[in-house]
């Protein structure tokens, strides 16, 4: 099994009042949130839900994935960022 390291800058808040947890991309324009008392995570870009999804099941190599996505969208969002300056 090939091992390979992958960095991910993100911020992770755990609200155990609520029962989930949101991971934040850009200060929180892409997010994922992950609710553990239906069960369900979200991901969202700019306040808007763009998917919705079981997480019962789902591995962590799937959970990693997702997470790698969203930095890659969220740095693709940083780079017009930078030529809007």
């Amino acid at each position: 099994m090939e091992s390979k390291t992958i960095h991910i800058e993100m911020d992770c808040i755990h609200n155990h009042r609520e029962n989930t947890m949101t991971c934040l991309w850009n200060n929180g324009e892409i997010k994922i949130v992950v609710d553990w008392n239906t069960g369900q995570l979200g991901v969202m870009n700019r306040g808007r839900v763009i998917e919705v999804r079981d997480i019962h099941g789902m591995g962590i190599d799937e959970f990693m994935k997702l997470q790698e996505q969203c930095q890659g969208y969220a740095d693709s969002l940083a780079a017009f960022d930078c030529m809007a300056v």
